[in-house]
């Protein structure tokens, strides 16, 4: 039974690359504790530690696996050919990165759209390593998605849009006189519905008008 058990501990493998790197990302980008970590990725807490360790004095470089044991001798196999290809490949990424991010900063494209790829991208990537790839904040992000108008659906932003129109064409505030008009142009729309759009686009004009302010304040206190 005792030599099952050594056999079974001897024959667990080493975990890989990505996972180390994963582990220590939930620990360090999410801030989830150590020992939750750990058990998810079936590590005793002192080898999560040590991956910490190695992550913070050697980068990624610190967690590629080490061969362990005796290596067997095999004519014409070079035994750390597989670290030397993980080293190239980190240090790929990194150049990589690198190109990116000058291209990102050389040409002009707009905060909201590196926003808008980001969104799109979130389900496949660490929102936190995209806005540091295309060189945004993470706040600056996480604000924009936020913003009410970027919640709405194609359907809201149409009716706002119309909406927006009645009202500056014909001057009228009335919520009925609004919804009957909506309903002439052929738009399904309901009372309690045309209140909540309503109230969206308070939301935004009020939020306009704080970044409109905003930015007179910058701008003020730069020509001082």
């Amino acid at each position: 039974m005792a030599a099952n058990v050594i056999e079974d501990k001897e024959a667990k493998p080493q975990k890989t690359f990505e996972e180390r790197l994963r582990a220590v990302n939930e620990v360090l980008e999410k801030k989830r504790k150590k020992g939750a970590v750990a058990r998810e990725f079936g590590v005793h807490p002192n080898t999560l530690k040590n991956w910490l360790d190695a992550y913070e004095e050697s980068g990624e470089e610190g967690l590629i696996p080490k061969k362990r044991g005796r290596q067997p001798k095999s004519p014409g196999i070079d035994p750390n050919r597989r670290l030397r290809e993980l080293e190239r490949e980190v240090r790929r990424l990194r150049e990589e990165n690198d190109i990116l991010k000058k291209f990102t900063s050389m040409v002009d494209i707009k905060k909201t759209e590196r926003f808008d790829a980001i969104h799109e991208m979130k389900d496949e990537h660490k929102v936190r390593r995209l806005c540091m790839t295309l060189d945004v904040s993470e706040s600056g992000y996480y604000n924009y998605v936020n913003r009410p108008e970027n919640k709405l659906s194609e359907r809201d932003r149409e009716d706002i849009a119309l909406i927006r129109h009645l009202m500056e064409q014909e001057d009228v505030l009335d919520p009925d006189w609004i919804l009957l008009e909506l309903r002439k142009a052929g738009r399904t729309i309901n009372r309690r519905r045309l209140l909540r759009l309503l109230d969206q686009i308070d939301e935004v004009e009020v939020l306009e008008i704080e970044e409109d302010d905003y930015s007179e304040e910058k701008e003020a206190v730069g020509a001082k």
